[in-house]
């Protein structure tokens, strides 16, 4: 599992990196002089980051139950060239038509990674190994949101007569973007059992992991009736609701953090780098809860826990005009990011059973979930820059609210394993024990969800 943790998961993280550098950069742009140059006026430049999540939000899921079926290796690296190229296009955007064009684009070829990476987790991963593995993932997020404010700081202080430092920065992160496509394509494994790194005897080893937990329906052939048990379990509706509410903050912090700064009294160019601190201790905090999540087998406490670091730096945020208050709260605020949307989509894939339907629940969460990306730049408006104090009060709401979801999916976990424990023991001491039934997934009396 170390040989697929560094071939990988590293792999898939470089991707995710630089996804993430590629798509929120335009908040660095924001502050160095984009909007002025391109003549951006009123909202515009709130639509231009609602518009990626157009053609973004609605591949996800399909995507998601096609990776098995085309292979994760080719369409991870072809989609990371294509956004590579329209991010490279932004650099030469002359107004705000090219600049919704070039963001609809990279919406469009993002679209694939996000599901790609999670299913492939889940493919690979056991239960107790996930939760770790998402978080090496992430941490290479909070790493592009750290490495994305220096690198921005270097970049848009170059100036020449016709390239502003705003079209360096999406220039040069185009071209390491497109310089790690082959790189990926070099290591990636086609297939869990069959990766190139592995010996004759660990590929067995593989194959034997998968047969030891017929759940996990690594074998299971493409059926549209295994998608559709999907739309029918509840549980669905309780987990996409809930990564619709915690997304909001991902994308607006991320997206919108430089510009919270610079209202801080910084000036453009020092307001990237100060989210530098902000996004390395969100970092190591995540490695830590991913950790302790895995070692405990829970997830539900840490994702209530990340949720009421969002509350409180929130909530600083709104109410305190102390200008050091509110850098803290910023911090505060950060902590709760990835811990709230990477360990969610762990949880939900430990309380799913077999391939396909897994798949078709991970992305349509994430298909649905990310249209907080569209909400998020009409809520953080231009015009109530550089507080916005109708943007943050709304994200407090809604992590309210996810925490409260989160709350009720445990309880209910609880109620079922436990009503499943005592139909076990019931036909146990009848002398008719049940005989485990991998084909219901989930609904199989012998599995149990994870809290």
């Amino acid at each position: 599992m170390r040989k697929f943790d560094l071939f990988a998961v590293c792999a898939m993280g470089v991707l995710y990196m630089m996804s993430n550098l590629d798509r929120s950069n335009l908040g660095n742009a924001n502050v160095a002089g984009l909007p002025e140059e391109i003549g951006l006026v009123g909202n515009q430049f709130g639509t231009a980051t609602t518009l990626l999540f157009a053609t973004y939000v609605p591949l996800e899921g399909p995507v998601a139950v096609l990776l098995k079926i085309i292979g994760p290796k080719p369409l991870m690296s072809i989609s990371a060239f294509c956004w590579a190229s329209a991010t490279l296009g932004m650099a030469f955007v002359k107004d705000y038509r090219g600049l919704y064009a070039c963001r609809l684009l990279i919406g469009l070829f993002e679209a694939g990674l996000i599901p790609c990476i999670n299913i492939y987790l889940g493919w690979v991963y056991k239960r107790n190994e996930r939760g770790q593995r998402s978080s090496f993932i992430f941490a290479f997020s909070a790493f592009s949101s750290a490495f994305g404010g220096i690198l921005a700081y270097g970049l848009t202080q170059i100036h020449t007569a016709s390239f502003s430092g705003w079209r360096w920065l999406f220039a040069v992160e185009a071209a390491l973007t497109m310089l790690a496509v082959p790189c990926f394509w070099a290591v990636f494994p086609v297939s869990p059992t069959t990766a190139w790194f592995l010996t004759a005897e660990e590929k067995h080893l593989m194959q034997l992991r998968y047969d030891a937990d017929p759940s996990w329906g690594a074998a299971e052939e493409f059926s549209f009736a295994e998608c559709l048990k999907a739309f029918a379990d509840p549980k669905w509706y309780a987990f996409f609701a809930y990564q619709f509410s915690v997304n909001i903050s991902l994308y607006g912090l991320t997206t919108f953090m430089p510009a919270i700064i610079r209202g801080l009294g910084y000036e453009s160019v020092h307001a990237n780098l100060m989210t530098v601190p902000i996004y390395v201790c969100a970092l190591f905090f995540f490695l830590a809860i991913a950790y302790f999540s895995d070692r405990t087998g829970y997830r539900g406490p840490f994702l209530a826990g990340g949720l009421l670091c969002l509350i409180v730096g929130y909530a600083l945020l709104i109410a305190v005009e102390d200008l050091r208050v509110r850098f803290f709260a910023c911090f505060v605020a950060a902590l709760g990011i990835y811990p709230t949307t990477g360990l969610s989509i762990m949880w939900l894939q430990d309380n799913v059973s077999r391939h396909y339907k897994r798949a078709t629940m991970v992305g349509f969460t994430l298909c649905l979930g990310n249209t907080a990306g569209v909400a998020v730049g009409q809520i953080f408006t231009t015009e109530s820059a550089p507080r916005y104090t109708t943007g943050l009060t709304i994200a407090l709401g809604l992590a309210c609210f996810a925490l409260v979801d989160v709350l009720l999916l445990m309880a209910a976990f609880t109620w079922v394993n436990r009503r499943r424990d005592a139909a076990l023991k019931e036909s146990e001491l009848a002398g008719r024990p049940i005989e485990p039934r991998p084909e219901l997934g989930d609904y199989d009396l012998h599995f149990r969800y994870t809290l």
